[in-house]
């Protein structure tokens, strides 16, 4: 074999060495947490912490971000929070976000009702209610008047009635006595708005822990929007009337 073999040679197995080392590196990366397999470690430990999860917690969980999933995670392993109390934090923090939205969304609801015409019968309303106040008032006064007799005092008292009636009925008018309207109602013992004392404490200790993150409560509040107008349309209102609809 000539120089030029053995040179052809050297530089073959040179290469082959080079290129079944690569592998090992990417390997040996992978223990020291610099290769592509600490990634793979990060996913599996947010995934059991994720399957310690459930329910609406579990949901918003997943729909984190990746910064604020691994933020909590870190909490769970490092012992400051148990997978438990933080799948309560995460229930409280929902039902309290949920209550915030149904009320703001009645409220936007019931002021998109309201026409000009509407503000108009409120004031009149209100001025019948003020006179029947004042005239109640005075004329009651009258008649306590020493030297007024029984008869006197009855025959005030019967037109204080009459003019007082009158007065009603124009409010009630005004008021359109029978006319259905919404009423916005959320149940004292409904689970899905109100938290146990347990999972309180433990968005508390959530708290606490000084957690904060402006896209953690971006997606708390786009869920809870989503659930409490689901809720309106589905059953959060109800129908009343105005007056006595009987009369």
């Amino acid at each position: 074999m000539g120089i030029s073999d053995v040179s052809a040679s050297l530089f073959q197995a040179t290469a082959a060495a080079s290129v079944q080392a690569k592998p090992a590196a990417a390997k040996a990366g992978a223990t020291d947490g610099t290769g592509p397999a600490s990634s793979k470690t990060d996913k599996v430990d947010l995934s059991d912490l994720a399957s310690a999860l459930k329910g609406d917690a579990l949901d918003l969980f997943k729909n984190l971000s990746a910064d604020d999933r691994t933020s909590l995670g870190k909490l769970v392993s490092s012992g400051a929070l148990s997978a438990d109390e933080l799948n309560d934090a995460l229930s409280s923090a929902l039902k309290s976000e949920r209550k915030k939205a149904f009320w703001q969304s009645a409220r936007e609801d019931a002021e998109a009702g309201r026409t000009p015409d509407g503000a108009a019968r409120q004031q009149s309303m209100k001025a019948i209610s003020d006179r029947m106040e004042s005239e109640l008032e005075s004329r009651r006064a009258a008649m306590d008047r020493p030297g007024m007799s029984p008869q006197d005092r009855l025959a005030a008292l019967s037109k204080l009635s009459a003019d007082l009636k009158d007065m009603q009925d124009s409010w009630d008018q005004l008021a359109s006595i029978g006319m259905p309207m919404k009423a916005y109602t959320l149940k004292g013992g409904d689970e899905r708005f109100f938290a146990t004392s347990k999972e309180q404490a433990a968005g508390q200790k959530l708290k606490d822990l000084s957690f904060h993150s402006a896209t953690f409560d971006k997606v708390l509040s786009s869920q809870s929007k989503d659930f409490a107008q689901k809720y309106l349309s589905e059953e959060g209102t109800s129908q009343m009337a105005l007056g006595n609809a009987n009369k």
